[in-house]
């Protein structure tokens, strides 16, 4: 933030910021890879750095895009129905079904499985995979629900193509892009806001159509860096591309690259934030509560009661969100839909904030744990 701070008014010493800056040049722009001016260089350069942090094969595509994750739920159907039009979704929580929902619009959805406080491992549910689904679609990481998937799936190419929504947990940890067809994930949690990554196995789009009814926003075929002959990323197809999104992402990977060494550094670093949390829930008697089974808890988003099992007290629940806000604490309630409490690690969370949320959870169970057969005021 204070290099964007700093770079605002004068990117490159252009006396002019990024988004001010147009993406085109003399000649439209339609020479791939190679950049006629700097903003140009800094949208390769970003690609370069992604391509870098997350080892993507060169068989595939990086997309800079517009729309989030919710247009997603609906690129990815329009852009890799087959025939068929078949998808399967795993269900694990409140974004796979909007995603699912989207997706019953324009096909046959059907649901291989569905997750309960335990991601199963894909050998015990890929026999109810239907071998004529255009794709299988899978979220990383259920931020209402607190699941995430800590490993990628096993994944091999007699199944259909692998989709995942990696919206909250993508540059958290190393992930295997080759296991699957398309990644995408959102901007607001590890990407900055306003921007979309998709990363798409290049055959899939050659090998298939786009539906003909598909805005030509979400069709990956022409955005920049899509099929499209001479197409870059830094192109307006089919629209001026999120230049300034696509900016900060690549200052979060000199960051993450640089002073944080890599995903497999990140990732150690993740998962030691979030065992402070879930260590200050297990200990706390059952005051707090998580009911995710441990190897399927989310280290991005810490969900738990408070005041007992299951419900939980809504009461206490209130009264922590309003002492944590009192305390300098924001946002620890948990998503409308569930309820409860939430704890939210994204990596730009400093490391001091993450101890003082949990120097607060104790506090808390201090003041406020009844003793037995008391209750509590």
């Amino acid at each position: 933030m204070q290099r964007a701070q700093a770079e605002f008014m004068n990117f490159a010493n252009m006396g002019m910021g990024v988004i001010e800056i147009t993406n085109l040049d003399s000649e439209g722009a339609t020479h791939p890879g190679e950049a006629r001016h700097p903003l140009q260089q800094m949208m390769l350069d970003t690609e370069h750095k992604l391509r870098t942090a997350l080892d993507i094969p060169s068989s595939y595509r990086v997309l800079f895009m517009h729309g989030g994750a919710v247009g997603q739920f609906s690129a990815v159907p329009l852009n890799l129905l087959d025939d068929k039009r078949k998808a399967d979704y795993v269900q694990m929580g409140f974004w796979t079904k909007r995603a699912a929902a989207e997706a019953s619009k324009y096909c046959d959805v059907a649901t291989p499985v569905t997750f309960d406080k335990r991601i199963q491992p894909v050998a015990e549910w890929k026999h109810a995979i239907r071998a004529d689904a255009s794709y299988v679609h899978i979220c990383a990481n259920e931020t209402v629900q607190g699941m995430e998937y800590l490993e990628d799936p096993e994944w091999d190419d007699t199944m259909p193509p692998l989709v995942c929504d990696a919206t909250s947990t993508l540059l958290s940890r190393p992930m295997d892009v080759a296991r699957y067809g398309l990644i995408y994930s959102s901007g607001g949690k590890n990407l900055p806001a306003g921007l979309c990554v998709v990363i798409v196995r290049e055959s899939l789009l050659a090998e298939r159509q786009a539906h003909a009814l598909c805005p030509q926003i979400l069709d990956y075929r022409l955005n920049g860096g899509g099929l499209t002959p001479k197409s870059s990323v830094f192109e307006s197809r089919p629209n001026t591309p999120p230049t300034f999104g696509v900016y900060m992402l690549g200052l979060i990977l000199d960051d993450l690259l640089g002073a944080k060494r890599g995903l497999a550094a990140v990732q150690k670093w993740v998962a030691s934030r979030a065992a402070k949390v879930y260590d200050a829930v297990e200990a706390s008697g059952g005051f707090y509560s998580n009911n995710v089974e441990e190897n399927s808890r989310s280290h991005m988003n810490v969900v738990f009661r408070i005041g007992g099992e299951g419900a939980g007290d809504l009461s206490v629940e209130k009264r922590f969100v309003a002492e944590a806000t009192e305390a300098g604490l924001f946002a620890l309630f948990g998503h409308p839909v569930e309820g409860g409490c939430r704890v939210t690690l994204y990596n730009g969370v400093e490391d001091a904030s993450v101890d003082a949320v949990v120097a607060f959870m104790r506090a808390f169970l201090a003041r406020h744990r009844a003793p037995a057969g008391v209750a509590a005021a």
